[in-house]
């Protein structure tokens, strides 16, 4: 499952199996995730919504993430992105989330091979996984590369309940 469709097809099958519906909330994606998924037709027979919580400000209260959090583990943190998921759970009542957030060096822009810092949470009322990962390229590669990895850990997520 290398693509982009052919994952959001086979996360849309497993997710009307067992009757599960979706929400994201995006940082560094800016809402690429969501995009995907409503690219698929029937998205709507398992996604619920998305919030684009770009600005640390959005974090607090769209998600309802602690100021101190973001302040005292920063923007891009494993605690910072299980509270936008523990918040994006309650404000939706989705089964899943996903969350991302991340950071990129300004000079990404310009071609070079910094590295983006990405964390990912996946949470449902049961569990939570959280996943670090550390990408290098261009902007729209490291997008792309944090939506598709975010997409099968979703997949590989609701498999797993």
């Amino acid at each position: 499952m290398n693509d982009i469709a052919v994952i959001v097809k086979d996360l849309m099958a497993l997710s009307i199996q067992k009757k599960v519906t979706i929400s994201t909330a995006e940082s560094c994606t800016g809402g690429l995730i969501s995009k995907y998924i409503t690219d698929q037709p029937g998205s709507s027979n398992f996604f619920n919504s998305s919030i684009i919580s770009y600005s640390n400000e959005s974090k607090v209260s769209l998600l309802h993430v602690k100021s101190r959090t973001i302040e005292e583990k920063g923007a891009v943190s494993e605690e910072t992105v299980k509270e936008m998921a523990q918040g994006l759970l309650q404000i939706t009542r989705s089964s899943v989330v996903i969350a991302v957030s991340g950071v990129m060096g300004a000079d990404i822009d310009k071609g070079s091979q910094e590295n983006m810092r990405v964390w990912f949470c996946w949470h449902n009322l049961d569990k939570s996984k959280t996943l670090y990962k550390g990408l290098y390229g261009g902007r729209r590669e490291i997008r792309l590369e944090t939506t598709k990895i975010g997409l099968l850990g979703l997949y590989d997520f609701i498999k797993e309940i």
